[in-house]
């Protein structure tokens, strides 16, 4: 299934604008930021189709039923320039495995 980001305006849209623009991409610490904020948002999105378990949490009100993700969630980068995108989706699946592999050239 394909979902594409830029099809319904949302704060994806701007952030994408600023990845484009060749001013503002300039900015290295504000397109780092644009790729972690594009990530929670392709995490979230991602979540919607994942595995839920409902689980009883105790409350200071007493008892909530809560559903929590079932599946094993693996989150790898492979390129250093992956890294803000795959700590973005560190950000949303906190229970995820972490594997970061860097490859050395030449």
């Amino acid at each position: 299934m394909l979902h594409c980001l830029t099809d319904t305006p949302s704060p994806v849209s701007n952030w994408i604008m600023q990845l484009r623009d060749v001013n503002i991409q300039k900015d290295s610490q504000r397109f780092r930021n644009n790729i972690r904020r594009i990530s929670h948002t392709l995490a979230y999105e991602i979540g919607k189709s994942l595995n839920y378990k409902n689980i009883d949490v105790t409350t200071p009100l007493g008892t909530a039923k809560c559903d929590v993700v079932s599946d094993s969630i693996v989150i790898a980068s492979i390129l250093r320039a992956a890294l803000p995108m795959h700590e973005g989706f560190l950000d949303v699946f906190d229970n995820a495995e972490n594997i970061q592999k860097s490859l050395e050239i030449g």
